[in-house]
């Protein structure tokens, strides 16, 4: 069942998640920001968190978040609203172009700083990406929220088939990963795919591993205290900031092969 915020009640399921399941509900919800580019599973990792297809997914890498969408979960009697956002790389062409994509962040930005602020960000990766292909959006985000004291995890998707363990990828990157200038708080490396009955069992114990491996994730590294000093007050220069944020990607793409320093996001 939801409510206008995309909230899941799950009475009514069969809860076979163990450690972080979703009983109690306990004041108001901690603002969880999912980011990342269009098709690495943010919608899929929101359904895994939620225990139902709260979100709408795409087979493929097609983005299938057109607005920021929220979605309330409750874990461990804490209760959370993740924020399920559009990709930046959608260009003018893309599902979300980007006029569409500047009005929404802007409202969504907003909205935020005038109601509980962002209490953690989540960014959202394939694990079948190569590391420094990440700092692209990690930096474009970063610029747009401005403020480091917003803690962020990396939740890493795709992982199905890593050997041996998930949390493996984790280990070897985070090196590489902080030498592009990347800090995580915390992190989580999981598999997003349906819990379908046809499939292995080394794919539901993966399954729910990743589920209690996302979910210590959030309850660790949430921030008990929002963070509203970022968006678009913070912004002086009132043009386009998202149309230019898409060129400055748009330019730094198609120099990938000269990727010595990326350029400032926000002048």
């Amino acid at each position: 069942m939801s409510d206008s915020h995309g909230s899941t009640d799950t009475t009514g399921a069969v809860d076979t998640r163990g450690t972080y399941s979703q009983q109690g509900h306990q004041g108001r919800p901690r603002n969880v920001v999912l980011y990342g580019e269009s098709g690495v599973g943010k919608s899929s990792l929101i359904n895994l968190i939620t225990g139902c297809d709260a979100a709408k997914t795409s087979p493929d890498a097609l983005a299938c978040t057109t607005t920021h969408a929220p979605y309330d979960v409750t874990i461990s009697g804490q209760c959370f609203r993740l924020w399920d956002t559009a990709g930046l790389n959608e260009g003018s062409e893309g599902t979300v172009p980007a006029v569409m994509a500047e009005r929404n962040l802007t409202m969504f930005l907003r909205g935020l700083n005038q109601e509980d602020g962002v209490h953690l960000l989540i960014y959202c990766v394939r694990g079948t990406r190569a590391t420094k292909a990440l700092q692209t959006h990690y930096k474009i985000f970063s610029a747009i929220i401005h403020d480091s004291k917003v803690p962020t995890i990396i939740v890493v998707t795709c992982l199905e088939d890593f050997r041996p363990v998930m949390a493996e990828w984790w280990h070897k990157n985070k090196d590489e990963l902080a030498t592009y200038g990347m800090q995580f708080s915390g992190y989580a490396c999981v598999t997003t795919l349906k819990d379908e009955p046809a499939e292995s069992p080394d794919i539901h114990q993966r399954r729910a591993q990743s589920y209690e491996d996302v979910c210590k994730s959030i309850l660790d590294h949430c921030s008990q205290t929002p963070h509203k000093a970022w968006g678009i007050d913070t912004i002086k220069d009132r043009r386009s900031f998202l149309a230019i944020l898409l060129q400055k990607l748009a330019r730094l793409v198609g120099k990938a092969h000269h990727e010595d320093a990326l350029p400032a996001y926000l002048p």
